[in-house]
């Protein structure tokens, strides 16, 4: 599979980057004679030797390849009237690279800006890459080894004249593929983007109004979806909000928004519908101490109202939030600056919904008493504390805790950071569930003599319903790290359990929502630990090493035959690299071993290794 896609790209970018680089030395001719164009540009390139070998190969591969990288920037007239960047580069192996590749990668980034300073300055960019080595997340977590391309295109457009509203328009277009190793077919996602974004501001009234339309596509992994699951999804949504300043250091603002949307799949869900959403704020600030808030709102479909507390922006479930949950919000709350970094909060909030032929009421009002003050509590403590009541036809109630705590203390060169926040029966977006969660964590830091350094750090976290047992979100994660003079190590664990989402961008992500809200839904539990090392034996000479092993299981039920698909997925990974840069010559050396199985494929547990060496030269061309 490696060397196939390799081929492609030597088919495809190597004569392109020949071309780019010798356009650009012709150019460093020509800035002799003119002044209207300026450049530089300077680059990488280089040639080596690589081979792989894998119990899925009769024989191992050889090749010799090629590999650059260039960073061709200027501008024509005036940087203001029109500037650019172009970095097209090809093989290249870049551990920490923005792709989250640790092996060769191809492709090419640009950008142009123009009008920059005027009333209509807009710019355009473009990516194009081929990955090696990526990683499939899954629920967040670090997922499976796979191989993938990702395109994006983006242009913006600006309107600032005086005395007239402003005028922002964007337009994106992003897609990504990936083939999972040891697995079947292919997993994709493609989102496109239009907003248009205008402000207004007439006799001290503030006014935004704006209006976006959005497109998805999404395929899924035939260990999540088999080998059926599609979604498309659409939806336009626009609105318009007014502020305006009021006395005693206060301001209200008023707006209201529609959402229509369309989404389905190729399995058996299909809807759409629209969401209107309207609300209205006042802040008031009747002494330097005391603030007071209050925000109502209105809404016929949750889906609009409980999106953007709940998933990422621009994604959505791949079957929306169900249509029939309507009702209003009042939320009031106070803050009152007692002193000495002591600050009293209150606040009080309703929620009315119907859902599903039946109301539902919720009313739930408390109070917090917060410390954070320049000095510490005792030297070494901030925290917060208070209760919470909750009554309501639809949920059990009762009352509540919210609490944190944190800890910073330095002492006989150690550094001591801790924190711990936790929250019980507190409201969610419907009034007939509360939630409940805990955060914990801690970092330390130790110095032991002059040279040698010790960090370690530790963080769990676990979200759940309250009325709904076993309905949770978990995850820990720990590091550590020794360093001493040249010579470096490192430790990671991490795990997490719960239930996830399937959405509209491709996306599998952790929510407490219920289920009765949702639908495709899918139960995960993985583990992920690895160590790594990283020694600079002499000047200029970098040699790190890295392993890595990633145990997941997924329960899903998504398919058109409606029976459940359970994979359980291992992944063994080993990465390392040897640079030695001698003057402008660089020297590399690298090694790639991968050893991944995916249960519900039926396939065998695939093992590649691939390793390379090469050498190039980095190049001032102008």
């Amino acid at each position: 599979m490696y060397w196939e896609f390799r081929e492609e790209l030597q088919r495809r970018w190597m004569p392109g980057l020949l071309v780019v680089l010798l356009c650009a030395l012709s150019v460093h001719a020509q800035l002799k004679v003119g002044d209207e164009t300026k450049l530089s540009m300077n680059g990488e390139l280089g040639a080596g030797y690589a081979g792989s070998f894998g119990d899925q190969t009769l024989q191992s591969t050889h090749d010799v390849f090629f590999t650059g990288l260039a960073n061709l920037s200027g501008y024509y007239y005036n940087p203001k009237f029109l500037n650019f960047n172009v970095q097209p580069f090809y093989n290249r192996t870049q551990d920490n690279s923005t792709f989250q590749s640790v092996l060769s990668d191809s492709g090419m980034d640009a950008s142009v800006n123009f009008f920059s300073g005027s009333h209509f300055p807009g710019s355009v960019s473009y990516g194009k890459a081929w990955q090696n080595g990526s990683q499939y997340q899954i629920a967040g977590q670090p997922g499976l080894s796979a191989n993938g391309s990702s395109q994006s295109f983006a242009v913006s457009w600006n309107a600032f004249l005086p005395n007239l509203p402003t005028l922002t328009a964007t337009y994106s277009d992003n897609s990504v593929s990936e083939t999972i190793l040891g697995e079947t077919g292919t997993t994709s996602n493609s989102a496109r983007f239009l907003n248009l974004y205008s402000t207004y501001n007439v006799h001290g009234f503030e006014l935004n109004g704006y209006f976006n339309h959005q497109n998805f596509n999404a395929t899924f992994p035939a260990f999540i979806g088999g080998n059926d699951l599609e979604s498309t999804s659409s939806g336009n949504s626009y609105g318009l909000t007014v502020s305006h300043p009021l006395p005693l250091s206060g301001s209200f603002q008023i707006g209201a928004n529609r959402y229509t949307y369309t989404s389905n799949d190729n399995v058996s869900l299909s809807n759409d519908g629209t969401s209107d959403t309207a609300l209205a704020s006042v802040s008031l600030n009747p002494t330097r101490k005391l603030t007071v808030t209050g925000t109502v709102r209105y809404y016929d479909n949750l889906l609009t109202f409980a999106q953007p507390g709940t998933l990422p922006p621009g994604t959505g479930p791949i079957a929306p939030i169900d249509t029939g949950v309507s009702g209003f919000t009042v939320n009031s709350f106070a803050s009152y600056n007692l002193g000495k970094g002591l600050i009293l909060l209150g606040y009080v909030n309703r929620q009315e919904q119907h859902f599903a032929g039946t109301e539902y009421d919720s009313n739930q009002w408390g109070a917090t008493l917060t410390y954070n003050y320049a000095r510490p509590l005792f030297g070494l403590l901030y925290f917060s504390f208070g209760t919470v009541n909750t009554t309501g036809n639809g949920n059990q109630g009762g009352l509540g805790f919210v609490g944190n705590l944190g800890i910073k203390k330095k002492f006989n060169g150690w550094d001591l950071n801790a924190d711990i926040s936790y929250a019980q029966n507190v409201q969610s977006s419907l009034a007939l569930y509360t939630t409940s969660n805990y955060n914990y964590g801690g970092y330390v830091r130790k110095r032991f003599g002059d040279n040698t350094y010790w960090t370690a750090s530790y963080r769990e976290v676990q979200t759940g319903l309250t009325q709904q047992t076993g309905y949770h979100n978990r995850s820990e994660t720990a590091l550590t790290t020794l360093n001493r003079r040249r010579i470096g190590f490192s430790g990671s664990y991490s795990q997490s359990n719960g239930t996830s989402i399937l959405t509209s961008s491709g996306q599998l992500i952790p929510t407490p929502i219920p289920s009765i809200i949702l639908v495709n839904q899918v139960v995960y539990n993985g583990v992920a630990y690895g160590a790594g090392f990283n020694v600079a034996p002499i000047r200029k000479m970098v040699i790190t090493a890295n392993w890595f092993r990633v145990q997941n299981q997924t329960q899903s039920n998504l398919t058109t035959s409606n029976s459940a698909i359970f994979s359980n997925n291992d992944s063994d990974r080993i990465y390392a690299q040897l640079q030695y840069n001698v003057r402008k010559l660089i020297l590399r050396s690298t090694y790639w071993r991968i050893n991944q199985l995916v249960s519900s494929s039926g396939l065998p547990r695939t093992t590649e290794n691939t390793y390379s060496f090469s050498i190039s030269r980095w190049f001032n061309f102008f």
